[in-house]
């Protein structure tokens, strides 16, 4: 995302003097000054940090425990099928923002688009869509944020308003001419590809009932389109900034 954003770590209109923000399902946790709080319900952060830097243990889908009107900005990054009430996530951060501060989400649609008609109908990555829509189904937990409108529906319900929004293409795989986009599909070759398995096995295997050599399949079928650079395929990006009224 960030070669995808022009190197830009966020995209919200921030002032250059804010003081607390937070990265909600921060992973590894990403840079940003000057005071950072970075939450995962997984313990996987460095130790070696920056000193404006800390990491907190937990469930952003519980009650947060932030004193209201504290952050001037709430960024959420890539949380697609972690979340059913994604309403009352934002009704958190709408709450925990100060007046005028920003909250930035960025999520991609499970579906993977094609402009040029390269990718089959049977083909793994036409399929991969519709195994997500059909784990959505089944178990409520929302997994297409961009085509369901939920990320700017649920932050316009929160009570943010400005709300501003910004989709990007980001190619799966290195089949593309232009440089940029060749680097970019490269890293997402590698990142969707060296462990497929771990997006599948509890969604697919536990849930839906795939057994071990189906989803061992599938996987060999995914790495080889994706390698092959035949399927000229995208996913789609969407960047949802809004504010929080300055008299709220």
């Amino acid at each position: 995302m960030t070669l995808l954003c022009d190197g830009k770590l966020y995209t919200a209109p921030l002032p250059k003097n804010i003081e607390n923000a937070l990265d909600v399902g921060t992973g590894t946790g990403k840079a940003h000054p000057p005071t950072l709080i970075g939450t995962d319900i997984s313990p996987i952060q460095p130790n070696w940090v920056p000193p404006n830097l800390s990491f907190n243990i937990d469930d952003a889908a519980k009650q947060w425990t932030y004193q209201p009107d504290f952050f001037d900005y709430i960024h959420i990054r890539w949380l697609c099928g972690t979340m059913k009430d994604w309403p009352s996530l934002y009704k958190e951060a709408y709450r925990c923002t100060k007046p005028g501060g920003w909250i930035e989400h960025i999520d991609v649609d499970v579906n993977m688009l094609c402009l040029d008609g390269t990718m089959p109908e049977d083909s793994a990555m036409n399929q991969w869509g519709k195994i997500w829509t059909e784990v959505e189904r089944k178990t409520g937990i929302v997994c297409d944020m961009v085509k369901s409108g939920c990320m700017e529906n649920g932050i316009k319900e929160a009570g943010f308003t400005n709300v501003q929004i910004e989709d990007f293409l980001a190619p799966t795989s290195p089949w593309p001419t232009d440089e940029k986009e060749k680097q970019i599909g490269m890293f997402y070759y590698l990142f969707l590809t060296q462990d497929i398995e771990g997006f599948m096995n509890y969604f697919l295997g536990q849930l839906m009932g795939w057994s071990d050599k189906e989803m061992a399949n599938y996987a060999a079928c995914f790495r080889r389109e994706f390698k092959a650079c035949k399927i000229h395929a995208y996913s789609k990006w969407r960047v949802v900034r809004a504010q929080k009224p300055l008299d709220a």
